[in-house]
C-alpha cells in the first residue's frame, strides 16, 4: 500500500490475518504518499513493517512508476512472499501487481472489478484497474456489479469472490469504539455540508467551477456550514483558498486523520465530492452524495438513490445541492457496499488461494475489536489462536450472485 485509502481498506484484512498463526502478513508502505499510510493504519493498531524509499522530483506518473518498480522488486526478492495483496487503482496497485506477476508470485486484488467504463474518467485510475486485473489470481470484488464487470472481461469465474467492501468494516469499527467523534465546532441546529475536490481530470477549470457553485450555495444559505477538507496538494489548497476563502460560512480544513473525517461525515447532511471512497463512506452512513464527476465506478449509490452525478457544471451542482439539502436524511437500511464482514470473506479466500484451509472468525466479534498499537510480528505471540466462536460462525467466502446489498 502507498496511499491513505489503501491503508484504510487493507487494515481490516491485515487485522484478521494477524490473528491466524498459519499466515504472516507483512505490510509494505511504498511511500507513494509519504506518511499517509502510517496515519491510516494507526487507528487500527497497525503500522508498516517496511517503508520503501522512492525519490520523486517531477511528480510525474512515469517517474513514480519507475521508482516503484525498482523498490517493489527489491522488496519481493528480499521476502519472497507466497502472495501479494494490492488494493484498488493506484500506481502502487498497478506496479505492485505487475512486479509480483513478473516474479511469478500470485496476486490478490482487493476492491477488484470497479469500472466507470470510460478510460479517461477517472484518470489514470480506470486504466490502472483494467491493467491490474490481467495480473491477478484472486479478485476480491466488493459488489455483485464488480463481479459482473470482471466476468464480462473474460476473467475466470472461480477467481472472483464477492466480499463486500472493507471500508464498511473500517468505518463501523471506528464508530462502534468511539474513535470517530463529531468535531466540537459542529452545531446541531445548523445544516452541515462536507466537500472535497481533488480529482486529476477536474484540475483547473473544473475545480474552479465546483468551488464557484459551492460559494454560491453557501452564500445563499447562511444557515449552512460548508466544511471543505483540503487535499495535501498545495496547489489545490491554494485554489480552494482563492475560491472559498471569502465565504463567511465556509470552513477550509487541512487534511484530516481518518477517524476525524468519519466523525465529520457522520454529522453531515450532505457530501459534495469527486472522491471515490467518500461515495462509499457517505452512502454507508446514510448521507446523500453529490458527485462532481461525469461517471462513477460505484453505480450502487445511483441505483439506491443515495446520490447523483452532476459533473462540474455550476448550475447542475447548485440545483443538486439545494434539492438534497432540503430533503430528509435517514439512516440506511443497509449499506450497498457490504455488511461489515468483508475482511472475513477476504481472509477465507486468501487462505483458500494459499491452500491453508478455511479460516474461522477469531474471538467472537473480531471484525469490530481494536488491537493494541504495534508491529504485526511483535503482537503475534500474544494473540489467541483462531477458534469457532459460535455455530455457523464461518462466513461463506464466495457469495457469487448473492446480493450483499441488503
Amino acid at each position: 500500500m502507498g496511499t491513505r485509502p489503501e491503508g484504510i481498506k487493507i487494515a481490516p484484512v491485515v487485522r484478521l490475518l494477524c490473528h491466524d498463526p498459519r499466515i504472516t502478513a507483512r505490510v509494505v508502505d511504498t511511500g507513494q504518499q509519504p506518511g499517509r499510510v502510517v496515519e491510516a493504519l494507526a487507528p487500527f493498531g497497525l503500522r508498516p513493517d517496511d517503508t520503501l524509499t522512492i525519490r520523486r522530483r517531477t511528480g510525474r506518473l512515469a517517474e513514480l512508476a519507475a521508482e516503484l518498480t525498482t523498490a517493489v522488486d527489491r522488496s519481493l526478492h528480499r521476502h519472497r512472499p507466497d502472495a501479494v495483496l494490492v488494493h484498488g487503482d493506484t500506481t502502487t496497485a498497478l506496479i505492485g501487481a505487475q512486479v509480483a506477476f513478473w516474479n511469478q508470485i500470485p496476486v490478490v486484488h482487493l476492491e477488484a472489478g470497479l469500472r466507470s467504463h470510460d478510460r479517461g474518467h477517472p484518470f489514470p485510475e480506470e486504466a490502472n484497474r483494467a491493467m491490474v486485473a490481467r495480473c491477478v489470481d484472486l479478485h476480491l470484488a466488493p459488489t455483485p456489479t464488480a463481479r459482473r464487470n470482471l466476468l464480462a472481461e473474460g476473467l475466470p469465474a472461480h477467481q472472483v469472490v464477492v466480499t463486500g467492501n472493507t471500508v464498511v468494516d473500517a468505518l463501523h469499527t471506528l464508530l462502534r469504539h468511539g474513535v470517530a467523534r463529531t468535531p466540537s465546532w459542529v452545531h446541531s441546529q445548523r445544516r452541515l455540508a462536507v466537500a472535497t475536490v481533488h480529482r486529476r481530470e477536474n484540475w483547473g477549470r473544473g475545480i474552479t467551477d465546483i468551488l464557484g457553485a459551492l460559494a454560491h450555495v453557501a452564500t445563499a444559505h447562511p444557515d449552512l456550514d460548508l466544511a471543505l477538507v483540503n487535499h495535501p496538494n498545495p496547489k489545490l489548497a491554494a485554489q480552494v483558498q482563492a475560491g472559498l476563502g471569502h465565504v463567511r460560512n465556509a470552513r477550509l480544513m487541512p487534511p484530516m486523520p481518518y477517524p476525524e473525517m468519519i466523525g465529520l461525515l457522520h454529522a453531515a447532511d450532505l457530501v459534495v465530492t469527486d472522491s471515490g471512497g467518500l461515495q462509499e463512506e457517505a452512502a454507508s452512513l446514510g448521507v446523500p452524495v453529490v458527485v462532481t464527476r461525469e461517471t462513477t465506478e460505484r453505480p450502487e449509490i445511483l441505483h439506491h438513490g443515495l446520490g447523483e452525478l452532476v459533473g462540474t457544471d455550476p448550475d447542475r451542482i447548485i440545483d443538486a445541492v439545494t434539492r438534497r439539502l432540503s430533503g430528509p436524511r435517514g439512516a440506511p437500511a443497509g449499506s450497498p457496499f457490504g455488511d461489515g464482514r468483508a475482511a472475513e470473506r477476504c481472509v477465507h479466500a486468501i487462505a483458500r488461494l494459499l491452500d491453508t484451509g478455511a479460516l474461522v472468525p477469531v474471538g467472537g466479534d473480531t471484525r469490530n475489536a481494536l488491537v493494541s498499537p504495534g508491529r504485526q510480528a511483535d503482537r503475534r505471540p500474544h494473540l489467541p489462536l483462531p477458534h469457532r466462536s459460535r455455530p455457523g460462525g464461518v462466513v461463506n467466502a464466495d457469495l457469487f450472485e448473492h446480493d450483499i446489498d441488503h
